[in-house]
């Protein structure tokens, strides 16, 4: 395709993703991913991003396209700017929360802020009070470490929402420069991802392996190697869930973790197992998918009923399991942790040979996890190599896999592995 015009169409090139949605028979997302590709752009919000920003003017425009030439001329003329908001936000936040720039610009320009007078500790209340975006919480969005010294160094106070955020990085150099007394509580978000470092973080600093961590470690289908970092911190393995009087032996049982339940049995933990416990471990053995009702066995699941098995049998690497359920008639998307779809959480864990069946059986590449800037499979398995890896995952496999099926992804090298920055450098086969 031709090069943009110097007054692109946002509303065109929508359109000329839609044609070729059509014309190619692919998901809109992927054609979307195309079309900007074939414009010299990484992705369609970076495109996106780029006709939005030539639309705008001031300090809006500086801020969007990271220009600290232009934004040191706009403060020297009115150094007010810096604290004036723009649509409700103030102009720390619209360059955190807007530019495309390189991130050496964006802090330029948020030098430039902060020393004409914005304030570090900038933030919106997001979803009717219940949390607090802050700027550090978008400084650790970005995954850049520099921009969250640069904002306490300018007196910042740490807060747990941004705490909690930078749980969901694999470097915990932000989980140092940002801690306070009682943040390790949340090593139940760590949890959530096997990330054994980050779990050694936590209980280094303190953090209760008696709290609910085993049940949920479990649950979240984390690996061998972590419950037993558990367990040697501490962990109780009769110990029943305060939520829900679940031990977690029950609970390995009702969320197919066989790994899990033969390791806590072989530590001594025992439960009673009701009629749900017996179905799914049975399935786990390679028994039948004939499970009957029975409430979720923690909070967090989506949906109703045992579709959220698929995905976590996914995460685990259950190749056999998963077709098990899948010949039964389940649902191949069905979403389950966080509104991850099976091939999101197996993408996540490396788990090569469960992303194939999905992928051939129709998965959608181009599902976007939480709303429609969520993170596609491409997306997880490329997040997961940095974040999440699963130390018998197979990431170049996995990113290989969906490359070569058209999976787009918002990803661009460099990724932090040079494996997965060489395939996604190499042309996709047409």
């Amino acid at each position: 395709m031709p090069a943009l015009p110097a007054h692109p169409s946002l509303e065109h090139l929508r359109k000329q993703a839609k044609d070729l949605r059509r014309r190619e028979g692919i998901p809109l997302s992927s054609a979307q991913h195309e079309l900007a590709r074939s414009h010299g752009f990484a992705s369609w919000p970076r495109l996106v991003h780029h006709v939005q920003a030539l639309g705008l003017h001031g300090i809006e425009r500086a801020l969007v396209l990271a220009d600290p030439e232009g934004l040191a001329r706009i403060l020297a003329a009115d150094p007010g700017a810096a604290t004036a908001e723009l649509d409700g936000h103030p102009p720390l936040l619209v360059l955190l929360r807007r530019s495309n720039g390189a991130p050496a610009d964006v802090r330029r320009c948020a030098d430039l802020l902060l020393a004409a007078g914005a304030d570090p500790g900038a933030h919106t209340v997001e979803y009717g009070g219940e949390w607090r975006r802050s700027a550090l919480f978008d400084a650790v969005e970005r995954r850049d470490l520099a921009f969250v010294r640069l904002l306490l160094d300018a007196g910042a106070e740490p807060d747990e929402d941004a705490f909690y955020h930078a749980c969901e990085q694999g470097d915990t150099a932000f989980l140092d420069v940002l801690y306070r007394p009682g943040f390790e509580r949340l090593v139940i978000h760590k949890l959530d991802f096997e990330d054994a470092g980050g779990i050694a973080w936590f209980l280094e600093h303190g953090a209760d392996a008696n709290a609910g961590a085993l049940h949920w470690a479990i649950g979240r289908g984390r690996g061998t190697r972590i419950l037993r970092m558990l367990l040697d911190a501490g962990a109780d393995v009769n110990l029943p869930d305060p939520r829900t009087g679940h031990r977690p032996l029950a609970v390995a049982a009702r969320c197919g973790h066989l790994a899990a339940y033969d390791l806590l049995h072989a530590s001594g933990a025992r439960a009673d197992l009701d009629s749900v416990d017996t179905a799914v471990l049975a399935l786990a053995r390679g028994g039948p998918a004939v499970l009957p009702a029975a409430p979720r066995p923690m909070p967090g699941l989506p949906g109703e009923g045992h579709g959220w098995l698929l995905g976590q049998f996914a995460l685990l690497g259950r190749t056999d399991v998963v077709r098990v359920l899948l010949d039964d008639g389940w649902g191949t998307d069905t979403r389950g942790w966080s509104r991850f779809t099976p091939l999101d959480q197996a993408a996540m864990h490396g788990r090569t040979d469960t992303v194939r069946l999905l992928v051939e059986r129709g998965a959608d590449l181009a599902d976007c996890a939480f709303d429609d800037e969520g993170p596609t499979p491409l997306d997880c398995a490329i997040w997961g190599v940095v974040n999440n890896r699963a130390p018998d995952g197979d990431y170049p496999g996995t990113v290989a896999l969906l490359l070569a099926a058209g999976a787009p992804t918002r990803h661009e090298p460099p990724t932090g592995d040079e494996q997965i920055d060489a395939l996604l450098t190499s042309p996709r086969p047409s």
